[in-house]
C-alpha cells in the first residue's frame, strides 16, 4: 500500500492545463517552477524533477509515511515515485519502484494483491523469475514479463498502478476492477502526470481551476472528471497507455455482466447459497494475510458483521492468521458511536455481535465538537464533496484505528452493491417479473402494485410524470431516459444545483440523471434494454458511478489513508463479484409471502447466518450516514458560519451568493435535512478552495 506518482515527458502536441508560479506556502517552499528543458544541463534537470517528485511525495505521505523512494529514467522522460505503507514484506526489499533483471520494465504499485504466493510460484516454475523480496506487488512485474498487458485480467485485489517499458516506450496506468483505489491525470507544461490523489500536483506548479460544468452536471461523479479542470480519473477497470511518449488511450480490461433475464436458473437456492458463503469465505480469508495485524471496521448492519464472523470462524479453525499477531491476539473491531439520540447510532449493535464474537470492540465517539473539529481536514484529504458528514465520522475512525497500532482493516462496502441492499433498488427489482427463476407465491398484482408504490417514492419531490415525458421540452431526447433506473431520480438532492451563477448558462446545461446515463456506453445500454433485468440494469449504473465516484472515495480510501490505514474490502472480490453478478434477482429480492413483503440480500443473509447474530439476520438495511440535526449556536453551527460567508461564497465564482445568503440561518434555524445538507456542500467548496488555492471560476 502506498501513493504513487508519475511523471511522463510528451512531445509538443499536447493541450495543457494551466499552470502559474503560485504554489501553496506548504510545497516546494513557494518557488516558481524550475525550468526543465531549455538551457538546463542534463543533471540540472535530473535534480529538478527529483525535487519536485520528492515534493510530490511529501504531500500524499500520509498514504505511505514508512519509506519513499522514486526512479528517474537516464534521458529524464520519465519519472515514478512511491511513498510506502508497509503492509507486507517489511525489509527494504518491499519498497518500490520494482524493476525487472535488466531494468527495462520499471512499476510502482498501490494497493495489495491476493493469491500472491501462488502466482509468484506459477511465475518461478513458467519463467525462472527471480523475485528480489517477498512483496505482493512484485508480481506485477513478473506477470507483465509474461503475459504483456493482459497481465491485468490476472490480478486479484485492489489496486493503482504505473508500468513504464523502456523497450518499448510503453508507459500504462490502470486501476483496479470497482475503483477501490484512486488514479488521476493530468498534462501540464508538456508533461503527463500521474498520481493517488489530486494534490500530488501541486508540486508540478499545478493550479487548480474548478471544473463547473462537471460540478453542475455531476460529472465528477458519473464519468472520469474531477472538480478539477483539466484533471481526470482513469477509470475502474481501464488501463491508460501512451506509447513513444505521444500516442494516449484509455481501454477497459474488465466490466460487470449479468445473465440473460429469460433464461431459467438451473442452480437449486441451496447451491446458490454454498456458492456466495464459499466465495465470501475465501475473499476474507485471503485479506486476512499480512505482515501487519488486521481489523475490522464494525457497524450495526449484516456487511461489517458477517466480516467479522468470517475473519473470527477461520481464525478459531486455524485456516489463516491474523497478520504478523498469528492467532494468540484476539480479533480487533472498531467502530463509529454517534451521539445515542441522534436516530443514526449503531454502536450498541456492534457491541452485542463484538461480545457474540467475543471479540474487542473500539470505539470512535463522534460528537457534534468532533465533526466540527475535524470537518476542514477530512474534505482536504477527500477532494470532493459528499452528501452528508459521515465521512468526517469515518476519518476519525481511521485515526483510531492506527491509534490502536493497526494499519489494514477490512470492511462491509460494497455489499449493498451487489446483493440490492439500498431501498432504492426495490423499485427497479419490480420493474419486471423475474423470469430467470420465477417466485410462484408472488402475484404479479402484487408486483405491479408494490412497484407504483416503490416507484412513487422514489419520486418524490423529483417529478410527477412518467421519466420518459419529463424531458419533452427541455432538448433532450425523451427516450434517451427509457433504460434509466429508477434510483435516478433522487440524485439531484447531492448536488447545489440550484444556487449557481448566472453566468454559468453559458456553459450549456444537462440534467445530472441525463449526464450520468448518456456516459453508459450504447453496447451497455442495449443489454439493459433487451438482456439484463430492471435490478441489474440498476446495479450497473450505480457501480460504474456513485461506488466508484463518491462512496469508496468519501467512506473508503480517502478517509481510510488520512490516517495511513488499508482498506480491504472483500465483497468487491471480482471472483466474488461475477458469481453474485450471475444470480437471479429473486435471490437477491425475496419476497416472503408470511408477512407479505420483500427481504433485501435476501441471500447474502442465509449465506451469513452461521456467523450473525438472530439480530442482525431480522433486520433491514439502514445506510451509514451522519447525524442531520445540530443545535443553534453549537460548534457546528459556529463552523458553517466561518466557512458559508459572502467573501468565501463569491471567491468560488460559480455559486450565486444572493441565493444563499440566508442558507446557514435556515439550516440551523428550521432544521431541514436537505437545506443542512446543501450547507455542508457549500461548505465544502470554500474549504477545498482556501487547502488547495482554487482560482475563482469565471475569472
Amino acid at each position: 500500500m502506498c501513493g504513487i506518482t508519475a511523471v511522463l515527458t510528451l512531445t509538443d502536441r499536447h493541450s495543457e492545463t494551466k499552470s502559474t508560479s503560485h504554489l501553496p506556502p506548504y510545497v516546494n517552499g513557494g518557488k516558481e517552477e524550475p525550468e526543465v528543458n531549455g538551457s538546463q544541463s542534463p543533471n540540472d534537470v535530473a535534480e529538478s524533477l527529483q525535487d519536485q517528485m520528492n515534493n510530490s511525495l511529501d504531500i500524499i505521505k500520509h498514504r505511505g509515511p514508512d519509506s519513499h523512494c522514486s526512479w528517474i529514467s537516464d534521458d529524464n522522460k520519465i519519472a515514478l515515485g512511491s511513498c510506502r505503507l508497509e503492509i507486507n514484506d517489511l525489509t527494504p526489499s518491499g519498497n518500490q519502484p520494482f524493476q525487472n533483471a535488466d531494468k527495462t520494465v520499471h512499476v510502482v504499485v498501490n494497493g495489495e494483491f491476493y493469491d500472491y504466493h501462488q502466482i509468484r510460484q506459477d511465475m518461478i516454475t513458467k519463467q525462472g523469475y527471480n523475485f528480489r523480496g517477498t512483496s505482493d506487488c512484485e508480481i506485477v512485474v513478473a506477470l507483465y514479463e509474461y503475459y504483456g498487458v493482459s497481465f491485468l485480467s490476472h490480478l486479484r485485489g485492489e489496486f493503482s498502478l504505473c508500468l513504464y517499458d523502456s523497450r518499448k516506450q510503453l508507459f500504462l496506468a490502470a486501476r483496479d476492477r470497482s475503483g477501490v483505489k484512486p488514479l488521476f491525470w493530468t498534462i501540464l507544461n508538456n508533461r503527463l502526470l500521474i498520481a493517488s490523489e489530486a494534490k500530488a500536483f501541486l508540486p508540478y506548479c499545478w493550479q487548480p481551476e474548478w471544473d463547473v460544468r462537471s460540478i453542475m452536471d455531476y460529472g465528477c461523479f458519473n464519468d472520469e472528471r474531477t472538480i478539477f479542470r483539466g484533471v481526470q480519473k482513469v477509470r475502474p477497470g481501464h488501463y491508460m497507455t501512451c506509447i513513444s511518449f505521444e500516442h494516449m488511450s484509455q481501454r477497459q480490461y474488465w466490466d460487470h455482466d449479468f445473465p440473460d433475464k429469460t433464461t431459467p436458473e438451473p442452480r437449486s437456492l441451496e447451491e446458490m447459497i454454498e456458492g456466495v458463503r464459499s466465495r465470501l469465505l475465501e475473499a476474507v480469508r485471503i485479506r486476512l494475510q499480512a505482515d501487519e495485524p488486521v481489523g475490522i471496521h464494525l457497524s450495526g448492519g449484516i456487511d461489517s458483521s458477517v466480516i467479522a464472523g468470517m475473519a473470527k470462524h477461520l481464525l478459531d479453525t486455524n485456516q489463516v492468521q491474523l497478520g504478523s499477531q498469528g492467532t494468540i491476539q484476539k480479533l480487533q473491531c472498531l467502530g463509529v458511536a454517534f451521539d445515542r439520540d441522534s436516530g443514526f447510532d449503531e454502536s450498541d449493535i456492534a457491541q452485542r455481535t463484538s461480545d457474540w464474537l467475543g471479540v474487542d470492540f473500539i470505539i470512535a465517539d463522534m460528537n457534534e465538537s468532533e465533526f466540527a473539529a475535524n470537518f476542514e481536514d477530512a474534505v482536504w484529504y477527500n477532494e470532493q464533496t459528499h452528501g452528508d458528514l459521515g465521512f468526517v465520522g469515518k476519518h476519525v475512525l481511521s485515526k483510531v484505528t492506527r491509534d490502536n497500532g493497526l494499519k489494514t482493516v477490512l470492511s462491509g462496502q460494497g455489499s449493498d452493491e451487489i446483493f440490492g441492499g439500498y431501498g432504492h433498488f426495490r423499485s427497479d427489482y419490480l420493474r419486471e417479473q423475474d423470469r430467470c427463476l420465477p417466485n410462484t407465491t408472488l402475484s404479479e398484482q402484487w408486483r405491479v402494485d408494490e412497484h407504483k408504490k416503490a416507484d412513487k417514492a422514489d419520486s418524490a419531490g423529483w417529478t410527477n410524470g412518467p421519466v420518459e415525458t419529463e424531458y419533452l421540452n427541455s432538448g433532450i431526447a425523451p427516450c434517451s431516459m427509457s433504460e434509466a433506473p429508477s434510483w435516478l431520480k433522487f440524485v439531484q438532492v447531492l448536488t447545489v444545483q440550484a444556487d449557481y451563477a448566472p453566468w454559468t448558462q453559458s456553459l450549456g446545461q444537462c440534467p445530472i440523471e441525463v449526464s450520468l446515463m448518456e456516459d453508459i456506453s450504447v453496447s451497455v445500454r442495449q443489454l439493459m434494454k433487451y438482456k439484463w433485468h430492471p435490478l441489474h440494469s440498476a446495479f450497473y449504473v450505480w457501480n460504474k458511478t456513485i461506488l466508484p465516484n463518491m462512496l469508496l472515495t468519501s467512506l473508503s480510501d480517502r478517509t481510510e489513508m488520512s490516517h495511513s490505514v488499508e482498506g480491504r474490502v472483500p465483497f468487491l472480490d471480482h471472483h466474488l463479484m461475477e458469481y453474485v453478478n450471475n444470480l437471479p434477482p429473486s435471490v437477491k429480492f425475496r419476497y416472503d409471502p408470511t408477512n407479505n413483503s420483500l427481504t433485501e440480500k435476501w441471500i447474502l443473509k442465509e449465506a451469513s447466518k452461521p456467523f450473525i447474530t438472530q439480530e442482525l439476520y431480522e433486520r433491514t438495511k439502514h445506510p451509514y450516514s451522519a447525524p442531520l440535526k445540530h443545535p443553534v449556536g453549537g460548534p457546528l453551527h459556529q463552523l458553517m458560519s466561518r466557512l458559508v460567508t459572502r467573501q468565501n461564497v463569491e471567491a468560488l465564482g460559480f455559486l450565486d451568493w444572493s441565493k444563499m445568503h440566508d442558507l446557514v440561518h435556515k439550516a440551523f434555524e428550521e432544521q431541514e435535512p436537505g437545506t443542512l445538507r446543501k450547507a455542508f456542500l457549500v461548505a465544502q467548496f470554500v474549504v477545498l478552495s482556501q487547502r488547495f488555492g482554487i482560482k475563482t471560476a469565471g475569472h
